[in-house]
């Protein structure tokens, strides 16, 4: 077990320590090409990248407008929906507010790419194998907060920006809490109210209108309430271990379920087997959608990946945790309370 994995209550297998100066030089080339990738889509294609939304809102914020009413169609700033995410994600984009927009996109995911390396080589080599599916380079190219909310789930301090998306966040803090997400989430909200103390009327009326223009309403699905999603949970059976409990608690978060993210399943797989495995899936459940294309509107998109991924990739996920010992660390008061359980369902520490 690394220190770090004892210090945030999970346990591994040994993959082979990696010199911190070859996982920093590493991660460091896999943050600049996927930045230049970002900045790239972010320059040559006309609908604006996800984060540019925070950008645009983080620059509102800091000249005295109102974010909500300056996103969205026909608005100041020309994207797709209005700004449905909590003031505190665009206060968390501040940093970059100085940046053009396309930099910004740029610098972000580099940053993002980057820890997300790190945080996979906590398992040696084989987990870099994620950069080849297509979930990676979906989250890149969009430009999306899904590789730097999976890197938290070993960089604790990035736990941070939790309240920025607040279903995956609470997914991730469920499977292993911080006290950083907590003070994030203070901190970010306090700056939020400070700079637009009514900013959540301004969210709930943008929210609102959101819901009319997607007709269908929003397309949030927890996986573990699609065909075949329910066996996800028996994952719960090595319950101690940290990637087992970022798998149930993701599959039951209600979210858009695109390829973006399912990056955060890519923290499961050991070894150059599994890892390949759920690469592969990733671009089957791709093709899988892609060829029943074209559906009727955004909604019926999301849901059949929705579908797909949950059957290609949790799954395959969930196996891959029960092919495990239900061996970690867990807190001294939550030991003395499984103490009386039997010794399958209990688990061990070492």
């Amino acid at each position: 077990m690394t220190a770090s994995e004892a210090a945030r209550g999970g346990a591994s297998e040994p993959a082979g320590a990696i010199a911190r100066r070859e996982r920093f030089l590493v991660a460091l080339v896999l943050g600049l090409v996927a930045g230049h990738f970002a900045l790239t889509m972010a320059r040559t294609v006309d609908v604006p990248r996800d984060i540019e939304q925070f950008w645009f809102a983080a620059r509102t914020l800091l000249h005295g407008g109102d974010p909500y009413a300056a996103i969205g169609p026909g608005r100041a700033f020309q994207y797709p929906w209005p700004l449905v995410y909590p003031l505190p994600a665009s206060v968390a984009l501040i940093p970059l507010a100085w940046l053009t927009g396309s930099w910004a996109c740029g610098v972000f995911m580099a940053l993002s790419a980057g820890a997300f390396a790190w945080a996979l080589m906590e398992h040696g080599w084989a987990p870099l194998l994620a950069f080849f599916s297509i979930c990676v380079w979906h989250a890149a190219g969009t430009v999306q907060w899904s590789p730097l909310l999976a890197a938290s789930f070993v960089l604790a301090p990035l736990s941070v920006v939790y309240v920025a998306k607040p279903t995956i966040g609470a997914a991730l803090f469920v499977a292993r809490p911080s006290w950083w997400a907590v003070g994030g989430a203070v901190a970010l909200t306090a700056v939020a109210f400070l700079l637009d103390p009514g900013w959540v009327s301004a969210w709930r009326d943008a929210v609102a209108r959101a819901l009319v223009q997607a007709k269908h309403g929003f397309p949030y699905r927890a996986p573990v309430l699609m065909p075949g999603g329910v066996l996800v949970l028996v994952a719960l059976a090595r319950w101690r271990r940290a990637e087992a409990r970022l798998l149930v608690a993701l599959a039951c978060v209600p979210h858009t379920l695109l390829p973006y993210e399912a990056v955060p399943l890519f923290l499961v797989p050991r070894g150059w087997l599994q890892c390949a495995a759920l690469v592969a899936l990733s671009h089957v459940a791709w093709w899988w959608v892609a060829r029943h294309m074209p559906f009727p509107d955004f909604y019926a998109t999301v849901i059949a990946y929705t579908k797909t991924i949950t059957v290609l990739m949790y799954l395959p996920a969930a196996a891959m945790v029960l092919a495990r010992p239900n061996v970690g660390t867990i807190p001294p008061s939550l030991e003395r309370l499984v103490a009386r359980w039997p010794a399958r369902l209990r688990g061990s520490a070492h």
